[in-house]
C-alpha cells in the first residue's frame, strides 16, 4: 500500500468532503497490508503514531523532481516567455501548488502586503496552480490587498512555463502547513530558484540546508526571510547553489532502488 501523507486525519480542515472518507477505506486495508510505502520519515512517523502500524512495514522511497537541472536548455526560452504573456522585466516571488488552504496561501498574501507597505518591494507576487477546495479566502485577501494588480494568478501551466517561472524566480516561497513530501520544494531547488519554505512535517527533509525556514504561522517571520534573500545578493546565490546541490540527492533511480528493497522484504 502507498501511503503519501495524513493530512486527511492530522489536519481535517485542510481536506474535502471525499478526503475525510479515507480513514475508513485505510483501516480496511491495513487488515491484509505487509508493507506500506510512503515518500518521507515524516509520513512514516505519522503512519506508525497515527494508524498504529509496526515501523517494520514502513519504508520510506523519495519522490524525485519532474525536473533536471539543465531542463530548460533544450527548449527555446524566448518563445516560452511569449508564450506565457508575463513581464519578466518586474521582479517576482513565485508559489506553485494548489490553491487550497493547506499550502497557507494567505501567509504568503499578509507577508507580501508586509514588504510592499514597509520595505516598497518591487517585485510581484505569482501564483501558479489549479484551485482546489475552499479557496474564496485566498482569492478574498488578494482582492482585498492594497496591491492586488501585482499580485497575479496563473492556474494551470504547462511544466515547461512552471519550469520557466521557477527558473526566473527572485523567491520560491512554500509556507505549507504541511507536507508528505514538498515536491515544488525540489522542483524549485532543482530549476535554480532559491527557497524559503516552512520548518514542518517533511520539508525540513527534502530542503536540508539548501532553504531558508520559517515558522509558517508568522507571517512576519516569512516576510523577514523572502526581504533577506531579495536584500542579500550573496544570500540568494549561495541558496540556489547549495539547492542544486541538495536536489542532486532525489532522483527516480534512487526511489526505484529503494522500492525494490522494500518490495523484496515479502518476497
Amino acid at each position: 500500500m502507498n501511503i503519501y501523507d495524513l493530512t486527511f486525519q492530522k489536519y481535517p480542515e485542510y481536506v474535502d468532503s471525499g478526503a475525510k472518507k479515507y480513514e475508513v477505506q485505510i483501516q480496511h486495508n491495513l487488515q491484509w497490508t505487509d508493507l506500506i510505502l510512503t515518500i518521507s520519515e515524516s509520513s512514516k512517523k505519522d503512519i506508525i503514531e497515527y494508524l498504529g502500524v509496526a515501523a517494520e512495514k514502513v519504508y520510506v522511497t523519495p519522490l524525485a523532481s519532474r525536473y533536471h537541472h539543465n531542463y530548460l536548455y533544450n527548449n527555446n526560452l524566448h518563445c516560452l516567455e511569449k508564450q506565457s504573456k508575463y513581464d519578466f522585466n518586474k521582479p517576482y516571488l513565485l508559489f506553485v501548488s494548489t490553491i487550497e488552504p493547506r499550502k497557507n496561501i494567505n501567509s504568503i498574501i499578509t507577508a507580501f502586503n508586509l514588504l510592499k507597505q514597509n520595505y516598497k518591494i518591487e517585485h510581484q507576487l505569482v501564483l501558479i496552480g489549479k484551485k482546489g477546495w475552499s479557496y474564496e479566502p485566498i482569492f478574498a485577501a488578494i482582492e482585498s490587498s492594497p496591491w492586488k494588480n501585482e499580485i497575479h494568478h496563473l492556474d494551470y501551466l504547462s511544466d515547461e512555463l512552471v519550469a520557466l517561472f521557477y527558473s526566473k524566480a527572485d523567491v520560491f516561497v512554500y509556507p505549507s502547513h504541511y507536507e508528505g513530501f514538498g515536491l515544488p520544494v525540489l522542483e524549485a531547488m532543482t530549476l535554480g530558484a532559491p527557497v524559503v519554505s516552512s520548518n514542518t512535517s517533511s520539508i525540513p527533509e527534502v530542503a536540508g540546508d539548501a532553504a531558508i525556514l520559517i515558522d509558517p504561522q508568522d507571517s512576519m517571520q516569512l516576510a523577514e526571510a523572502i526581504l533577506k534573500v531579495i536584500s542579500d545578493r550573496q544570500l540568494r546565490q549561495d541558496l540556489i547553489n547549495r539547492g542544486k546541490e541538495r536536489a542532486k540527492l532525489f532522483t527516480w533511480e534512487r526511489t526505484a532502488r529503494e522500492t525494490l528493497k522494500a518490495y523484496r522484504t515479502i518476497i
